[in-house]
C-alpha cells in the first residue's frame, strides 16, 4: 500500500505547489532594481553609496527575520492590554511580544527617524525625507503594522522640532529621535473622537491652564482610535477655548505617558481594537482623566501644526501603500513562475501575464510618482530653496497620491491572491495579511473622501490647480525625446480638458462640486503619474539605452487614458504579453524594439 504522507515528506508524491524561499537568502531591496534607480535619480550622490550599503543590509534584514517576527506578530503574538497590577491598580501597560520588541530595536538603530535630525557618522549630516521613506517602503513589504508607530513617532519629532519650546526639545525630542532602545520615546498622535471622526473640530477634550504653571494644561477627554497607544510622548489636540468653536479652538499639546518628576500620567487605556490587519501596532480607545499636557506652539495655532505633521503621515501611508503592493507583485510573480497547470508554468499564459504587468505597472508608476512628491516635499522642508510653487505642488500631491496609492494596493494583493489560488486564501501564505493590511491604508489619515475635501480646500486657498497645470506643461516641456514627444502632445492635450472641466466645476453649487472631485482628483494623479514614468523612461533611455520604462509609460496610458471603438477587443500589440520578461525581470529593451512592437506610428499621431 502507498504511504502517501511518507512520499509527501521525501518531496515525492507531487513537486507542484511552490516551496516557500529561504529568508536568509532573500533581501527586498537587491531584487527591486527601481528602487535602487529611485535612489540614485533622487538622493544627493554623495550619499548614494552610502545609502546603497545600509538599505542592502536593510532589505536583508527585512526580507529575513523581522519578516518571520511580523507573521507571529500578526497571528499569535498581537499586543495586549494590561489592565491591573495584582493590588488591583489601573496600570494600562500595553505589553508586546519580545520578537516585536527587537525589530523595533532594530528599525529605529538603523536611523528611520534618527538620522533626520541626528548626523550620519559616516556622512557628518542628516539624510532628507526620502532616505526615511526608502526604508519605510522596504519596511512596509514585511511589517506595516510597525511602519505606523515609526510614522507617528516621525510626526512627533517634527513637531516639537518645529514649534516646541526649548525645554521640549531638550526633554523630548532626544528621546523621539535615539537609536537607543533603551532611551527611545515612540511617538504618536491622537486625533480622533466618536462624535467628529475626521470631523475634527467637533472634538470635546478640553484642556484647562494649571495656575502657576504657564504652558501645562489638565486634558480632559476620549480618544477614540488612538494609534500607539502606551507611546512615551503623544501629541493631542484639545479645546483650549471654548468661544471658538471648530478647529480654531483646538491647540496642540504634548502628553507623555510619564511626567517629568516620575509618575505615570492620569491616561488610561479602556481597551485595544481587534482590527482587520496591522495588527502589530496597539490602537486603544485612551482616556485623559486630567492628564498633564504641555502646550506646543501657539495655542491658536494647534490645527495647523497638526495638519503639517498629517502630510508627513500621509506621505508614510502612500509609502507603506507601495510597499504592500511591491510585497503582492513579489509573492504573485514567484508562485506565478514555479507553479505549473496544464503542462507549462502559468506564467506563461496570456492572461496571467496580463494580471502580474497590469500589478507592475501601476507598482512601478506609481513608485515613482510618490518619489516625486517626496521630492518636491523635500525641497520645500528640508532643503528649504523651495519656492511657494514648490510647496503648493507638495501639498497637492500629498492628498492625490496618498489617495490613489491606498486604492491600488488593495487592488495589489487581490491580485495576489488571485494569482496564488486557493493557496493565496490561506493564513500560511502572507497574501491574506498583505490584504488586511492594505485595507486600512485606504482609511488612515484620511478616507478618499476626506482627501478629495483636502484638494477642493488647496485649490480654493492656494489656487493649486492652476500651478499644478503650469508644471504639467513644463515636465511636457522637458519631453525632449522622439520616443517621450507623443505622450507629450498628449498630456498637453490632457490638461486643456482638464482645465475645461475645472473652469466649469468650480462655478457649480457645492454639492455639485464636491460630487465631482474624485473625478477631477483622478484625472490630476493620472496626468501627474504619466509625466513621472515619460520622464524616467526619457532618462533611462538617455543614460543606458534601455527603453523598457517607455513599454510602462505606453501600458500605462492605455489603462488610464486610451478610448476604443471596440473596447480594446481588436489589434492589441499585446505589449505585455510580448514583453513579460523584459517587464518583470528589468531587462534591456531597445529603442528599436519599442518602436517596432507598439504601435509607435499610431501613438505619433497627432491626438483627436
Amino acid at each position: 500500500m502507498t504511504n502517501v504522507q511518507a512520499l509527501i515528506d521525501s518531496g515525492n508524491y507531487s513537486n507542484n505547489i511552490p516551496r516557500p524561499r529561504r529568508r536568509q537568502e532573500e533581501n527586498f531591496y537587491t531584487a527591486d532594481p527601481n528602487l535602487d534607480y529611485l535612489m540614485r535619480r533622487y538622493l544627493p550622490g554623495h550619499m548614494q553609496d552610502w545609502a546603497r550599503k545600509r538599505l542592502t543590509w536593510f532589505g536583508g534584514h527585512v526580507a529575513g527575520p523581522i519578516d518571520e517576527r511580523a507573521a507571529y506578530t500578526d497571528g499569535e503574538g498581537k499586543p495586549r492590554l494590561k489592565k491591573y497590577n495584582r493590588l488591583g491598580e489601573d496600570i494600562s501597560e500595553i505589553v508586546t511580544n519580545e520578537g516585536y520588541r527587537q525589530t523595533v530595536a532594530e528599525v529605529y538603530g538603523s536611523g528611520i527617524v534618527s538620522y533626520l535630525y541626528r548626523p550620519v557618522p559616516e556622512l557628518g549630516q542628516t539624510v532628507p525625507y526620502l532616505y526615511s521613506y526608502l526604508m519605510g517602503y522596504l519596511l512596509s513589504q514585511s511589517e506595516p503594522g510597525l511602519y505606523c508607530p515609526v510614522t507617528l513617532t516621525m510626526a512627533a519629532a517634527y513637531l516639537v522640532d518645529r514649534y516646541g519650546s526649548e525645554e521640549q526639545k531638550q526633554r523630548y525630542l532626544s528621546g523621539l529621535t535615539s537609536r537607543d532602545y533603551a532611551t527611545l520615546y515612540e511617538g504618536a498622535t491622537w486625533l480622533t473622537e466618536r462624535q467628529g471622526g475626521s470631523d475634527v473640530g467637533a472634538n470635546l477634550t478640553v484642556a484647562e491652564p494649571i495656575a502657576g504653571r504657564p504652558g501645562v494644561y489638565r486634558l480632559t477627554g476620549e480618544k477614540f482610535f488612538a494609534s500607539n497607544a502606551g507611546a512615551m510622548v503623544a501629541t493631542v489636540m484639545a479645546r483650549i477655548d471654548a468661544n471658538k468653536p471648530g478647529t480654531k479652538g483646538l491647540g496642540l499639546f504634548l502628553v507623555p505617558w510619564v511626567t517629568p518628576d516620575g509618575r505615570r500620567n492620569r491616561i488610561t487605556v479602556r481597551r485595544l481594537k481587534e482590527k482587520l490587519g496591522v495588527n502589530a501596532v496597539p490602537s486603544a480607545e485612551v482616556l485623559l482623566e486630567g492628564a498633564e499636557g504641555y502646550l506646543i506652539g501657539q495655542p491658536e495655532m494647534g490645527f495647523k501644526y497638526m495638519a503639517e505633521a498629517l502630510n508627513i503621515s500621509r506621505i508614510c501611508n502612500a509609502v507603506a501603500s507601495l510597499g504592500i503592493m511591491r510585497r503582492a507583485f513579489y509573492e504573485a510573480r514567484y508562485y506565478a513562475a514555479e507553479r505549473r497547470a496544464f503542462g507549462a508554468s502559468i506564467n506563461t499564459y496570456p492572461m496571467v501575464r496580463e494580471m502580474l504587468v497590469s500589478l507592475l505597472v501601476d507598482l512601478e508608476v506609481s513608485t515613482g510618482a510618490v518619489f516625486e512628491m517626496i521630492h518636491y516635499f523635500d525641497q520645500a522642508y528640508t532643503y528649504g530653496n523651495a519656492d511657494q510653487s514648490v510647496r503648493v505642488m507638495a501639498r497637492l500631491l500629498i492628498p492625490l497620491l496618498k489617495y490613489r496609492t491606498g486604492e491600488e494596493a488593495v487592488a495589489a494583493a487581490h491580485t495576489a491572491i488571485e494569482i496564488h489560488g486557493g493557496n493565496g486564501y490561506i493564513e500560511e501564505y502572507v497574501t491574506p495579511r498583505l490584504l488586511r493590511d492594505a485595507q486600512v491604508t485606504t482609511v488612515w489619515e484620511g478616507t478618499s473622501n476626506i482627501l478629495a475635501l483636502d484638494l477642493l480646500r488647496v485649490m480654493q486657498k492656494e489656487r493649486a490647480h492652476v500651478q499644478f497645470c503650469h508644471a504639467m506643461r513644463e515636465r511636457a516641456e522637458k519631453m525632449t525625446h522622439a520616443l517621450s514627444q507623443p505622450f507629450a502632445r498628449r498630456i498637453v492635450q490632457q490638461i486643456g480638458l482638464l482645465e475645461q472641466n475645472l473652469d466649469y466645476l468650480l462655478k457649480q453649487p457645492h454639492d455639485y462640486i464636491t460630487y465631482k472631485l474624485k473625478a477631477i482628483a483622478n484625472h490630476m494623479t493620472d496626468l501627474f503619474c504619466l509625466s513621472c514614468i515619460v520622464l524616467e523612461a526619457q532618462q533611462q533611455l538617455e543614460e543606458t539605452g534601455n527603453a523598457r520604462k517607455y513599454l510602462l509609460a505606453h501600458l500605462y496610458w492605455n489603462k488610464h487614458f486610451a478610448v476604443s471603438a471596440d473596447r480594446g477587443v481588436k489589434d492589441d500589440p499585446m505589449l505585455d504579453v510580448r514583453f513579460f520578461g523584459p517587464l518583470v525581470d528589468h531587462q534591456s529593451v531597445s529603442e528599436t524594439e519599442y518602436q517596432a512592437a507598439s504601435g509607435f506610428a499610431a501613438l505619433q499621431q497627432e491626438p483627436s
